[in-house]
């Protein structure tokens, strides 16, 4: 072979591997793309129309849930996103409901717990995808304590308080009173939605079963 014919045949080697990488590299990029404007989207609310169908409070940016201080030794979040059993199997991940309660409870608290208690219920078959949590921000009396108890069964109890509740809501610049709304957290952790006493629990209804349709349970 000559040194012609053997330059050319290099070319050509050189050609098809420069070909291949940037082919390569454009079904790496088609493929993150996507993925990686989806996760900018969520956390920055770049490019969200605020026209959307959501009936809540679309919160941008979410809110990591193991931000929230709670008054443990350690992060009750934490496990509670572990998706672990108490034989440590894994379970499936859960969309929560987090309904911030103080002593006073006035209200817009009771209808809050009402609220997202009834729509738990009436998921039916879907229920067992959501887990409401109601937070304490104080000491509650004996009276409250019972009545939780008995209107709101094996609803997961954390126990927290108003400052801490605050700092984490400031960390997305959100000032406001701490019964006025209650949150739904993704099965990643992060409260993405907020609802008040003027969202009915048709409103927030249909945007579960929206999201459940639309992820996993697994």
């Amino acid at each position: 072979m000559s040194e012609e014919q053997s330059g050319d045949q290099s070319a050509a080697v050189n050609n098809i591997v420069k070909r291949n990488r940037f082919f390569g590299l454009l079904i790496l990029a088609i493929v993150t793309a996507p993925m990686l404007l989806a996760y900018v989207m969520y956390q920055t609310g770049w490019g969200i129309s605020s026209n959307t169908t959501n009936n809540g409070e679309l919160l941008t940016p979410a809110l990591s849930v193991q931000e929230l201080k709670t008054i443990a030794e350690d992060n009750v979040f934490e496990k509670m996103l572990a998706n672990k059993d108490s034989t440590s199997k894994s379970i499936a991940k859960k969309w929560r409901l987090l309904v911030p309660v103080t002593a006073s409870c006035a209200e817009t608290c009771q209808k809050n717990l009402y609220t997202t208690r009834q729509v738990h219920i009436r998921l039916a078959e879907k229920a067992y995808r959501v887990e409401r949590v109601i937070v304490s921000l104080d000491e509650l009396s004996p009276t409250l304590l019972e009545q939780l108890a008995n209107e709101h069964p094996n609803t997961l109890r954390v126990k927290s308080s108003e400052d801490r509740f605050f700092e984490w809501l400031a960390s997305a610049n959100i000032a406001e009173s701490a019964e006025q709304y209650y949150y739904l957290i993704d099965q990643e952790g992060f409260a993405m939605m907020r609802y008040n006493a003027s969202h009915t629990g048709q409103n927030l209804l249909d945007d579960i079963k929206k999201l459940l349709k639309f992820t996993y349970d697994k």
